[in-house]
């Protein structure tokens, strides 16, 4: 399957080659553009991991147009016969059937994603799971109480690795075992991504047959393989010093890793089978020391993961005096609740949106994204930041929750989300039969076409932010407790780092907090992890951890689905929920939709 550089000549066989990168291989066989690009090693988007949905992965045929595929339903909806007209396909609908060459718009790669490694810097009392003793000349490396090596020095290093197993990302922390130092971190993106940017999509991968969930724990194994070998190689050390690996990561992300069976996960009620934690030889992973050993963090329950368990951990959720609010805003969101006397922990689907799937020019937050936008409420024309202050080329989550406050501080939508078309202004149009609000002319950026924020963008928006904010209703309602009363709130990971906390209350993802109290604290997930992997003591805490925690399975609630529907609503059905950010969008140009004009 796939390369085949140096065919047979008496083989039927075609050339592929990807341009501006200038790849190129033979093929003796048919093959989709997309599965072409990845054996090749090719930059492209694939949030659907090739499904036909998502609409990222668009190419251009340059040559050999005749040697594709003809057009399927799903690329004439995404692209429309203009567009088709030109040469443009989706990479994962297109099959090749001889030579051909394909360009990929710089809006359809994925670029160098900005990966959050950062996070609190909780301390620890030093107690690591490995220690080492020396005995004249030589050095015993103890797991616990039993010597796994003996070593011909009395100055050996004794090295950790934590890391973060996150859908997108992962993180990695070099750890001196000895002094608890940080020698190195090293992030990388999720090897997993070409087979689908969001766990459903991966799940349903892996449930195909095959050796397809295979792959997935070999890809990610030979990810986390690389992860360590660079970190390393930042200090100049030695994997063979590693002795022991502490990993965290969502409960699908886990299964991949451990190769344990997904099926559980993708049916109600959408239980593991096993949620404790692991101790295992790091050996067969071919990780660090071959004699070292692994320790995963154990589960809550669902898809409330390790990494939610080492968030608790890092923020000190769990043994504060004071009522505490934590949100790590992704694909699945986890939201936690409580104090040292009780916590209660859901996750909320709030979907790819804010990762840039199923929005028309949405991508992740990679050099050349909108991450920041103002409108001018007089002339509704747009100031925007770009990471790396590169030349716009889409929006990611942080610019699409800035561009839909904005929006409605300026009157372009309604209460309900509706784009108003009726305002006279270029940048309000109709494209086909949908509304859209343009953030960036091409004719300005040299981008392929205008950044735009559709009608459609909205209500993926809208669904997004709806199911984070009824979850978090849920758990401060389980607690019998307002946002008034919340002392501390914690926003992790890389979304929850670099949105705008106000326009996050504005459009109602958060309830109504005083955003002077939102502290972003970056990877909470990755500092739990260097705490396990230092302490022994955080250990024991992380395994009671899933006795104290009081799991919300939030589509067994009742009213549920009503809240969530309130939620959709800028920023809720009940404004009274939001009597302080009605004060500041009022003095704007909001627009009430129907419903709130009937409440009114």
């Amino acid at each position: 399957m796939g390369v085949n550089p140096f065919i047979d000549s008496l083989s039927p066989s075609f050339e592929v080659v990807f341009q501006p990168h200038g790849r190129k291989a033979r093929f003796d066989h048919k093959i989709t553009m997309l599965q072409a690009a990845r054996d090749l090693g090719v930059d492209i988007n694939s949030i659907c991991g090739g499904a036909g949905s998502c609409g990222k992965c668009i190419v251009k045929i340059v040559q050999g147009t005749e040697n594709v595929s003809d057009p399927t339903l799903e690329e004439a909806d995404l692209l429309g016969g203009d567009r088709l007209g030109e040469g443009y396909r989706l990479a994962c609908r297109s099959e090749i059937m001889g030579d051909v060459v394909i360009l990929v718009p710089r809006e359809s790669r994925r670029g160098v994603q900005r990966l959050q490694s950062e996070g609190l810097g909780t301390p620890v009392t030093l107690d690591p799971q490995i220690r080492k003793q020396t005995t004249g000349e030589t050095t015993q490396i103890l797991y616990g109480d039993t010597v796994i090596e003996t070593l011909p020095s009395r100055d050996a290093p004794i090295h950790g690795f934590a890391v973060d197993v996150g859908t997108t990302k992962l993180a990695g922390y070099l750890m001196d075992l000895a002094t608890g130092e940080v020698l190195s971190v090293e992030t990388a993106m999720n090897p997993q991504i070409p087979y689908g940017e969001d766990i459903i999509t991966r799940l349903t991968y892996a449930l195909g047959g095959g050796d397809q969930r295979e792959t997935l724990h070999r890809s990610l194994v030979e990810g986390i393989q690389q992860l360590l070998s660079d970190a390393c190689r930042k200090v100049d050390a030695d994997p063979r010093d590693v002795y022991e690996l502490v990993f965290v990561g969502n409960t699908a992300m886990q299964h991949f890793l451990l190769d344990l069976d997904p099926r559980p996960l993708a049916r109600s009620p959408f239980m593991p089978k096993d949620v404790g934690h692991r101790d295992l030889d790091s050996g067969p992973f071919n990780l660090g020391n071959p004699k070292g050993k692994i320790n995963v963090l154990p589960l809550i329950a669902g898809f409330v993961g390790a990494d939610c368990v080492a968030s608790i951990l890092a923020t000190g959720v769990h043994r504060s005096d004071e009522l505490c609010f934590l949100i790590d805003i992704g694909t699945n969101t986890e939201i936690v609740v409580g104090d040292k006397d009780r916590i209660v922990a859901c996750s909320c689907a709030s979907g790819p949106a804010f990762e840039g799937a199923h929005i028309k020019h949405g991508m992740r937050a990679a050099s050349g994204a909108i991450e920041g936008v103002w409108i001018d409420p007089d002339t509704l024309e747009p100031s925007l930041t770009t990471i790396d202050d590169a030349e716009p080329v889409g929006i990611c989550g942080s610019g699409l929750i800035d561009a839909l406050s904005e929006m409605l501080k300026a009157g372009i939508v309604d209460t309900s989300g509706k784009i108003r078309g009726e305002i006279e202004n270029p940048r309000i149009r109709r494209s086909g039969n949908v509304s859209e609000y343009v953030l960036a002319w091409k004719r300005e950026y040299g981008v392929g076409n205008d950044i735009v924020v559709t009608q459609l963008d909205v209500r993926e928006l809208q669904k997004g932010k709806a199911a984070m904010f009824s979850g978090a209703q849920m758990a401060l309602s389980r607690l019998g407790v307002k946002p008034s009363e919340i002392t501390h709130i914690y926003m992790a990971g890389a979304f929850g780092t670099y949105i705008n906390r106000e326009s996050a209350v504005n459009v109602g993802m958060i309830p109504e907090f005083n955003t002077l109290d939102i502290r972003q604290v970056g990877n909470a997930a990755g500092t739990g992890a260097r705490m396990a992997l230092l302490s022994r003591g955080i250990r024991m805490e992380a395994q009671n951890m899933r006795r104290r925690v009081e799991y919300i399975e939030l589509a067994a609630i009742t009213g549920y689905n009503q809240a969530f529907m309130d939620a959709l609503l800028l920023p809720h059905r009940d404004l009274n929920l939001f009597p302080e950010t009605l004060k500041k969008l009022g003095s704007a140009r909001l627009q009430y939709g129907k419903i709130h004009e009937k409440t009114k």
